[in-house]
């Protein structure tokens, strides 16, 4: 089966269009994204679609600000067959202000069947057989390099295609097991759920070992990890780059007050005067918060 591209709005809609005129209200959805792995950000990297005749992917990176992707994802007449939606909802809010709509979720139904794995490669081979195609390969692939190649897109469109087989196997032992209403509760509460607190934390609340910190730690890590977000943001770089999230958490607990450990955090291959001025809002920070903590 030939992949289809969509390559602007116009045919997006257009693919949309035929969808209807098919009567077919369901696709399953699977989506490739970088977060702060090869650069900065979170960015939407791939779109793939599988709608029992045709595979199809749109490129975000090409389509800026498409309405096209918009309607696609928030289309309400259209569900969404996926796996583990929450972080991709999240990212398409975050980032693009786009509202995930319609969505069947199997995760939940993985869940409540008790699977000792629940990734969805185990799933996939437990129920149909099916083995993930270079998985180890591609965990840690650069979807935001263009062009991209072919046997990544092989992999990326891998799982998608198998969905709606996984959805009506999935359903099949939720019957067997009374379990149907439970999911489609878990699923609904899912949805309602897409904008609820975890979504909502800033990202340096989200970092390990944050929510152990006592507040003035708190407050000094947040302003070091805003600092460094800055630097890594000039840099086009992921945060983890410029000082690593181990090394600021031993900071900020006090564990290391030489300032030779700021310094060699730095990853040295930043230009040296970037190095400088970093080193010198770090340590500005980090005296200012041990001179508070003193005081109290």
């Amino acid at each position: 089966m030939n992949i289809i591209e969509l390559k602007n709005d116009h045919e997006i809609h257009r693919y949309l269009d035929a969808l209807d005129e098919r009567g077919q209200k369901a696709v399953a959805v699977d989506v490739e994204a970088e977060f702060n792995l090869h650069c900065y950000g979170e960015h939407l990297c791939l779109v793939q679609i599988f709608d029992l005749e045709n595979e199809v992917i749109i490129d975000p990176l090409r389509l800026k600000n498409s309405q096209g992707i918009r309607k696609f994802f928030e289309k309400r007449d259209l569900l969404k067959v996926m796996y583990d939606s929450m972080s991709d909802a999240a990212l398409l809010e975050k980032a693009y202000g786009i509202r995930l709509k319609s969505v069947l979720d199997l995760r939940p139904a993985v869940a409540l069947l008790d699977y000792p794995k629940q990734g969805l490669a185990y799933v996939l081979e437990e129920e149909l057989g099916v083995a993930s195609l270079n998985k180890k390969k591609f965990q840690q692939y650069n979807w935001m390099r263009r062009p991209i190649a072919k046997d990544a897109l092989e992999y990326a469109m891998g799982d998608v295609r198998h969905l709606f087989r996984l959805k009506d196997a999935l359903f099949a032992k939720l019957g067997r097991a009374g379990l149907l209403d439970a999911y489609l509760l878990q699923n609904l509460m899912l949805q309602d759920g897409q904008n609820g607190r975890k979504n909502r934390q800033e990202k340096y609340e989200k970092a390990k070992g944050y929510s152990r910190l006592d507040k003035s730690r708190q407050e000094m890590f947040k302003e070091i990890f805003l600092v460094r977000d800055e630097f890594a943001k000039k840099l086009n770089k992921p945060p983890d780059y410029v000082f690593s999230n181990a090394r600021l958490l031993d900071l900020c607990k006090g564990r290391i007050r030489d300032p030779d450990f700021v310094r060699q955090g730095i990853n040295p291959r930043i230009a040296r005067p970037v190095q400088e001025e970093l080193f010198g809002r770090f340590t500005e920070i980090v005296q200012r918060g041990q001179g508070a903590s003193r005081e109290r």
